[in-house]
């Protein structure tokens, strides 16, 4: 269509300078302002008036020069186009072969207004005959600067702006081919435009060829067809195809500002979208087309059709359905091993914010068998989608990742101009196998994931750039399942932060070291460094090292490496409740603190028997146990109030004590003990320890 309004433009105005120029023998150089006025006006079927400067000259070659050229007939009494500045060059000796040869020829800052009217009549395409045989007259180059279209679209009731066209166009003759190359936007839309054409035909068609780069879209769109005027009306039908244009020469940036290539090997040839396509004033229809992902020489391919209808009330609907196709497993299982989880979401979010902005209603259905996407096959990608102001409403998504693992969403996908993204509704994802997942999704996970049987989550999330929150959480990480919420935070104006309430059942060993590698990697790096922790989890049974409490329970926060403990509560280990509250520095790396606790138990027995086990080589534990054995009553009824703490020495050591009193099997005691040693020897390092008991039965002591 654009090129095809350059046709009827350009060759416009050639003929009316021609006319102006050309009338050999005719021309009184004296008066071709009013000549030129003449003419023009008699070709166009609309009045032409020179409102600024005119200059001409015969020799050494035609030249005219215009200002303000004005063409009647716009709406409530405008002008239907203007041009600042219209001037051409032609070349003298083809005028004896009776050829026009026009060397260069330049449109400043033109304005027209098209309308098409509700029958889909092109005002512009119905003028008088010419005087001059298209086919004698060429353009070597003509140059639009800054020009402006405006489309009256009376069908849809709205109105499109062509505007910063800046081109160079070039025509064997007016009745082409033609060929264009520049940018322009489309309703603000900057993009590359490359048009050229055929010869035009008999019927009054027109062979059409179109490529459009948008800036704001990593994609290509071509199309090839017969363009023409039917009854006065435009119409355009051809082939064709839409290709993804990785414009960041297949590189990533992350959070940190660091830029990775997501492969050394060769570059993934992106997406393709081919079809047919048909374009009136009333509707965009694309009967068939074939979208092909992966690899060019066996693409995972779908089948669909379009439409987009241009009435009153336009909408647009989108239907694809993918062929079944067999899967290697173990394809993608390496793929991406060399990118963080930061710089997978950082691309994640970019491909989200390059997606298409319409702005009419419409629907999105699609099933594909899978998607490539940089070094990643999505797989079983079911989406139903509609746009909003400011995003997508997702009916629904699913599709599969690598490590077996279920996506599902639904809910507002919210992509506005200033590049931010987000997301509010409902997310699942359960992963299969860990291992997998993790090996894809970051190159940073802990073995403790790793290891684990399967793992994901499902709640009601609200994701953007500076909160994420997940509310209604079902969270497991192997046989352990929580329930509650976490909340991150990242204001502009106070530190990040992260709360944390869940609630769960059975923790076994593994779940334990995946829920710790939450905070502290395999490293001892503490992952929340960086920001503020509150954190309250409650869960039970708990397995951990061959002991067994029936309920942990615990509260605490975490501000800059200083562990505030405000309760931590161990129920029903061999029999006996834990409670304790500390304040610990320098953690994980150096902790130094303070740590106060309570042991309560009916009888100690079974705890003492139980440390015994785990810990053998403790002579303390061997003798409290054997006199146990030896003596049922000795530990019944029984509390025990310790006291610990640790002090960084400032010589590369660190000094520890621990102080208890209490009373058990009736005997009333107390004891401290006192060391000092490297922070990772010290249960190596010499202690000295006092003991003091007293019980009216000194048979007890």
């Amino acid at each position: 269509m654009l090129a095809r309004l350059f046709v009827i433009f350009g060759g416009l105005f050639v003929l009316v300078l021609c006319a102006a120029l050309v009338v050999p023998y005719f021309v009184d150089w004296t008066g071709y302002r009013a000549e030129f006025e003449r003419e023009a006006s008699a070709i166009l079927g609309r009045k032409v008036t020179v409102q600024g400067d005119a200059t001409a000259r015969l020799l050494p070659f035609p030249s005219v020069t215009f200002s303000n050229v004005a063409v009647a007939g716009g709406p409530n009494g405008q002008p239907a186009m203007t041009v600042e500045t219209f001037s051409m060059d032609a070349e003298l000796a083809p005028f004896l072969r009776g050829e026009v040869l026009i060397f260069d020829m330049r449109l400043v800052r033109p304005k027209a207004t098209i309308d098409i009217a509700n029958d889909g009549t092109v005002d512009w395409a119905m003028r008088p005959s010419s005087p001059f045989d298209l086919n004698q007259i060429s353009i070597e180059k003509l140059t639009v600067t800054e020009g402006q279209i405006e489309l009256r679209h009376a069908a849809g009731g709205r109105s499109h702006l062509f505007s910063e066209i800046n081109s160079t166009i070039s025509a064997k003759s007016l009745a082409g081919p033609w060929r264009m190359d520049g940018t322009l936007r489309l309703d603000g839309l900057r993009a590359t435009i490359a048009a050229s054409t055929g010869k035009a035909e008999g019927t009054g068609q027109m062979r059409l060829r179109l490529k459009a780069d948008p800036d704001a879209y990593p994609l290509v769109i071509e199309t090839d067809g017969n363009a023409g005027i039917v009854n006065g009306a435009a119409v355009y039908s051809g082939q064709f195809k839409i290709s993804g244009a990785d414009k960041n020469s297949a590189e990533l940036r992350g959070t940190d500002g660091e830029t990775v290539k997501v492969s050394a090997g060769k570059p993934d040839p992106g997406f393709r979208l081919n079809g047919k396509f048909s374009l009136d004033h009333q509707k965009l229809g694309v009967d068939e087309f074939r979208f092909e992902t992966g690899p060019l020489d066996n693409p995972y391919t779908a089948d669909g059709k379009a439409s987009v209808d241009l009435g009153l009330k336009p909408s647009f609907a989108i239907e694809a359905n993918g062929a079944q196709v067999q899967f290697d497993e173990a394809v993608g299982a390496e793929a991406g091993a060399g990118l963080t989880l930061d710089q997978r979401i950082a691309a994640f979010e970019q491909a989200l914010l390059d997606l298409p902005k319409p702005t009419i209603p419409g629907t999105v259905e699609v099933k594909l068998p899978a998607v490539v996407a940089g070094d990643t096959t999505v797989r079983d990608v079911h989406l139903s989608a509609e746009p909003v102001d400011g995003g997508w409403s997702v009916k629904s998504l699913a599709a599969t990742l690598p490590g077996r693992t279920t996506l599902e969403a639904d809910g507002m996908l919210l992509l506005n101009v200033e590049g931010h993204f987000g997301f509010n509704g409902s997310l699942l994802l359960a992963v299969a196998q860990p291992s997998g997942f993790a090996a894809w999704l970051s190159k940073d996970v802990d073995e403790a994931i790793r290891r684990l049987p399967a793992a994901g989550f499902k709640a009601k999330v609200e994701l953007s750039e500076k909160r994420q929150a997940f509310s209604d959480l079902e969270l497991i990480l192997g046989k352990a399942k929580f329930s509650g919420r976490i909340d991150s935070s990242q204001p502009d104006d106070a530190k990040p932060s992260v709360l944390m309430r869940l609630e769960g059942g059975e923790l076994d060993v593994d779940g334990l070291a995946a829920f710790a590698s939450i905070f502290v990697s395999d490293k001892g790096a503490n992952r929340f460094a960086d920001r503020d922790l509150d954190f309250q989890i409650k869960a039970g049974p708990v397995n951990a090292g061959g002991l067994t409490a029936d309920t942990v329970d615990t509260a605490l926060r975490l501000r800059d490496g200083l562990l505030e403990i405000d309760r931590l509560s161990v129920g029903g280990l061999a029999g006996a409740s834990i409670s304790a509250t500390g304040r610990i520095k320098d953690f994980p790396a150096s902790p130094t603190g303070k740590l106060d606790a309570s042991v309560v138990a009916v009888d100690l027995k079974p705890l003492i028997d139980v440390a015994a086990q785990h810990y053998p080589d403790s002579a303390v534990l061997k003798g409290l146990a054997s006199r146990a054995a030896a003596y049922p009553e000795l530990f019944q009824d029984a509390r025990v109030d310790l006291v610990a703490s640790a002090a960084d020495n400032g010589d590369g050591t660190t000094g520890l004590a621990v102080s208890g009193q209490g009373k058990a099997g009736g005997s009333a005691f107390s004891a401290s003990l006192s060391g000092k040693g490297a922070v990772d020897k010290l249960l190596e390092a010499p202690v000295a320890l006092t003991f003091n008991a007293k019980n009216p039965d000194a048979t007890a002591l």
